[in-house]
């Protein structure tokens, strides 16, 4: 089976496909560009929702005032890469949504620095907002949209962001494609163009590619 990747894969990880008989082919439909930010007034604790916006705040001069600054992240990849780098995680969720609810929970008696794309989802922003909580935004990358026609033949598509199902939409069908989703952000887009999809249960390469595997049995 082929299935067609909208982001570039690492060697492991198509190795680990292709030793179950699927071939990927790669088509990025997105892009990420770092952007300058002015650096802003720390609070109580910093948001960090995507490794791209951890690559912003890690470019800029002042990240190393931060050290010991409480903080709040998405994904576990990029808790590894915080604790890496000897940084100070005190929460770590499988999704922005769960992220924002545990800090609603436990701690609404903060304010927050969010360092985020410009093309980010309102998820935190919305919750925060309606349980009064603090957020002050640095917006330290943008996304661009590369979508191309696909002529490849191809059986499934492995989708990471919302803004790549967009992307792919645009030139390309759903039409008999196995869909699969990194995560319930994306797949609830995926949900507009296609019934045909799977979800991987937590938005890592682990369970994505044990979702592949099982669904393709």
């Amino acid at each position: 089976m082929i299935l067609l990747s909208t982001k570039k894969l690492n060697a492991k990880i198509k190795s680990a496909l292709y030793k179950s008989g699927i071939d990927i082919f790669e088509a990025p439909m997105i892009k990420t560009r770092l952007i300058d930010f002015q650096w802003p007034k720390i609070e109580d604790g910093i948001i960090i929702t995507s490794s791209t916006a951890l690559k912003g705040v890690l470019k800029h001069t002042e990240y190393k005032t931060i050290i010991k600054t409480p903080f709040f992240c998405v994904g576990t990849s990029t808790k590894v890469k915080l604790l890496e780098l000897g940084l100070n995680v005190i929460e770590c969720e499988y999704s922005a949504k769960g992220l924002a609810n545990k800090i609603i929970k436990k701690y609404s008696n903060k304010t927050f620095n969010y360092f985020c794309g410009k093309q980010r989802l309102n998820v935190i922003d919305e919750l925060f907002k309606k349980n009064s909580i603090g957020l002050c935004f640095s917006e330290v990358y943008e996304t661009k949209e590369t979508s191309i026609k696909i002529e490849n033949c191809f059986e499934g598509v492995l989708f990471f962001s919302p803004s790549a199902v967009k992307s792919y939409a645009k030139n390309n069908s759903f039409d008999s494609k196995i869909c699969f989703s990194w995560g319930n952000t994306t797949a609830k887009e995926i949900a507009k163009y296609s019934d045909n999809y799977f979800v991987s249960k937590k938005p890592e390469i682990n369970s994505l590619i044990l979702l592949i595997k099982n669904t393709l049995k």
